[in-house]
């Protein structure tokens, strides 16, 4: 899906922050175009709409952001609310806005915004119920700024500085409750990071850590159950030549060092990581999962066929998988989002079919509620930025 992307504008987008320092967007600005994505975001805005899945592997609407966007992140609170923050809007702006979404009243409420605009930065709960955000692009060049967002008085504050800039990182909540950022893209554009480094919340602070073996922006860093990290995925951008690496890395918090682990067999440029309830590691979009016993990779069953491999990827708490933001594949398509999700039964390793969104996206959110379904929010179909929300019933 990565190289057929044409109407999608996450790869393109993503490839050209680092070598023009300019966000290629896919929005058109002419009246019509705009016109129609206004219409869009107008249309299904449904703030009092409290919508809930009618039967299993369904999707409802719920009520719609406040504002449209894409690129943002989504952080499941304490307290079950999910909070919405940054990304890019309509009109290719950097958005500092921040959302709760309600799952009792199926509502979205403005919160308190970040300092600065930013998207492809990374978002962390950390244990005290706060919400780390770090790096990003922000309009002007990659940020090495971090701020913290209290649910409790919906405010954010500055918090210390990452030690360098990055966008495109990896990030991941130890168990020493320290997060991990690593890799991404650096300041001028110029090169992928093999940097690493982690943030202290009882200081504020960060320090740097062990390097990658391979730099990599876009990677997938999941935290595994013996308390160490997989690095998997991504691409690397070095003298103007960009590889999407099949290698693949562990972070040991004990010793601060990577170490070299089984390769992919084949490189993802965004890759789609769920933690598995057997602590396997699935890359949705690869069909692919790591073993961390075994230290090495195992195909799934092939994906159906209706549309190409999805952006994101969700757990249930069926210890199936969710995987949305497809993008068609049948013939004279044109390779534009798809509304066609996929499931992942891990009891059998197959993907099959499941409901259908009720609006085609990419770059969106999934986040898993406490009740067991997912909240599907924003993200970009065919230039229009989307403002929808959606439940999907397990």
């Amino acid at each position: 899906m990565q190289n057929s992307e044409t109407d999608s504008s996450l790869v393109t987008s993503r490839r050209s922050i680092y070598r023009n320092r300019i966000r290629t967007k896919t929005l058109n600005h002419s009246c019509t175009v705009l016109l129609s994505a206004l219409l869009i975001t107008g249309l299904l805005t449904y703030p009092g709409i409290q919508a809930h899945a009618a039967s299993s592997g369904t999707f409802a609407l719920t009520g719609s952001l406040n504002t449209a966007r894409y690129d943002h992140t989504a952080t499941l609170l304490q307290s079950g609310q999910v909070l919405v923050a940054g990304g890019v809007d309509i009109h290719g702006n950097q958005l500092s806005s921040a959302e709760l979404y309600n799952p009792t009243t199926g509502k979205w409420t403005p919160t308190g915004s970040m300092s600065q605009g930013r998207y492809d930065f990374s978002a962390t709960l950390l244990p005290n119920g706060d919400v780390l955000v770090a790096g990003g692009e922000g309009g002007t060049g990659c940020l090495s700024a971090a701020e913290l967002y209290n649910p409790s008085t919906d405010t954010w504050h500055t918090t210390g500085s990452m030690t360098q800039p990055r966008c495109s990182h990896s990030a991941a909540l130890l168990q020493t409750g320290e997060v991990l950022a690593a890799g991404g893209g650096d300041p001028d554009g110029s090169e992928t990071l093999a940097t690493a480094e982690l943030y202290n919340p009882s200081t504020g602070t960060w320090h740097t850590t062990g390097s990658l073996n391979f730099a990599r922006a876009n990677g997938a860093a999941t935290l595994l159950a013996n308390g160490q990290v997989l690095l998997a995925g991504g691409y690397n951008f070095t003298n103007g030549s960009e590889t999407i690496p099949t290698s693949a890395e562990l972070y040991n918090p004990s010793t601060a060092l990577w170490t070299v682990t089984g390769s992919m067999a084949k490189g993802i440029f965004s890759p789609a990581a769920v933690l598995l309830m057997n602590n396997d590691v699935l890359i949705a979009n690869a069909a692919e999962f790591y073993n961390p016993t075994s230290a090495a990779w195992a195909d799934t069953d092939a994906l159906p066929k209706a549309a190409e491999n999805p952006f994101r990827a969700t757990l249930l708490s069926t210890g199936n998988v969710l995987a949305s933001g497809t993008v068609c594949s049948y013939s004279g398509c044109g390779h534009v989002p798809s509304t066609a999700c996929f499931l992942y039964t891990a009891s059998t390793n197959s993907w099959s079919e499941t409901g259908f969104m009720n609006h085609a996206r990419v770059n969106h959110t999934s986040t898993l509620l406490p009740s067991g379904k997912v909240l599907v929010a924003g993200g970009d179909s065919r230039g229009k930025v989307l403002s929808s929300a959606e439940l999907y019933a397990p």
